[in-house]
């Protein structure tokens, strides 16, 4: 029998992201007897830690988030001191094929000080140009080019979940050798278990949109309420419901009371199966800043729900521009008029949803593993 790969995955924490959800779906699909695979996680909180499969060696750094985030700032200052590598390199083995970092970030740096190692991998999951997030750094000349020179230029590959988020990156940094675009891999077969997981009721003669992701300021859910007060105005009938969990959850809250929306939007909080309710609504939305690969509209096109989205970038990707899905301008008049269309045109409903079965053609399991599995080996 032929020896298997050995990889590390290096993920900064495993809580509820895209990125997150992507690894473990990948990490729950890898051939075994091919790939021998170890996990390290720098803080090891989140959803997800009950969720790596058994055959993965997980590989904790820390369990304090707190303590993370003042390491994670120090070493975008001044780079990684001796206590960070010395606690990395205790729990790793001293060589690897091929070394991953799941989720490019200060953390990726950590890939350089194994011993020893074939082939280093850093994967993109955001637009570094769009998302203030990363930008509010990157424009920084003196920052932008200590990665370029430390970071990106001694990677053997760099890969992207979009198109956009490549443009994005090479716009910053500059292109390099060997630069993929890899979509996340969203695992189907089991969407559709889940979603038909239990049932949820349907309310009659009323639209129902839903939206699920962070409640962040890159996720645009305040251009959602301000547009819903518009259709208020005009006195239609429709609902939005918003899975997720954040720190704006207050002021979005406070939002939807200021223009006493409590009847028309719902923030439901985090789910582990927001499947069912996805299947049960209307329209899938998403009013973002700016998306890497949006994997909750993905999944939503694989469920064939219609959807209506911002045009930004990862967005306007997924819909190709709205060959796929509505695509609205990011402003609140033209997200509210979009969405009044939909609320009085049945027909295009109709039509949308098998607009979403044939994009999500795209997002093929087999070919998506087939690219991770390739890119994983020797």
């Amino acid at each position: 029998m032929q020896n298997k790969t050995k990889v590390l995955f290096l993920i900064p924490s495993l809580v509820g992201g895209g990125a997150e959800r992507t690894l473990i779906n990948t990490l729950k699909n890898i051939d075994y007897l091919l790939f021998d695979l170890h996990l390290v996680v720098v803080d090891y909180n989140g959803i997800y830690c009950k969720e790596v499969p058994k055959q993965v060696k997980v590989l904790p750094l820390f369990s304090n988030t707190k303590l993370v985030r003042v390491l994670s700032y120090i070493q975008k200052r001044t780079g990684f001191n001796k206590f960070i590598i010395n606690r990395f390199l205790k729990r790793i083995d001293s060589s690897y094929d091929t070394a991953i970092s799941f989720l490019d970030s200060n953390f990726t740096d950590l890939l350089f000080e194994i011993p020893n190692v074939k082939k280093k991998i850093t994967w993109v999951h955001s637009s570094y140009k769009t998302n203030q997030n990363f930008y509010k750094f990157y424009k920084k000349e003196s920052y932008r080019s200590k990665l370029i020179t430390h970071r990106y230029a001694n990677l053997d590959a760099i890969v992207f979940v979009s198109h956009d988020a490549k443009t994005e990156f090479e716009e910053i940094f500059g292109a390099f050798k060997n630069m993929p675009v890899i979509y996340n891999f969203m695992d189907e077969k089991n969407i559709h278990l889940k979603a038909n997981s239990f049932e949820v009721q349907k309310e009659a003669n009323i639209i129902k949109f839903i939206s699920v992701g962070s409640l962040f300021p890159v996720k645009g859910y305040d251009l959602l309420i301000l547009a819903a007060s518009k259709l208020k105005e005009i006195d239609v009938k429709f609902k939005i419901d918003i899975y997720g969990q954040g720190y704006l959850k207050e002021e979005l809250s406070n939002l939807i009371i200021s223009h006493k929306l409590e009847n028309f939007v719902k923030l439901k909080g985090f789910v582990s199966n927001p499947y069912p309710y996805m299947k049960n609504a209307d329209v899938f939305i998403m009013s973002s800043k700016s998306e890497a690969m949006p994997m909750a509209l993905c999944e939503a096109m694989i469920l064939g729900k219609p959807v209506l989205v911002t045009n930004c970038s990862g967005c306007r990707e997924v819909v190709n521009y709205g060959e796929f899905g509505v695509m609205s301008d990011n402003n609140i008049e033209d997200l509210a008029t979009n969405m009044l269309k939909l609320i009085k045109d049945k027909a295009s409903i109709e039509n949308l949803s098998l607009k979403s079965l044939e994009r999500a053609v795209l997002f093929s399991d087999k070919k998506i593993m087939n690219q991770v599995k390739l890119i994983m080996q020797k």
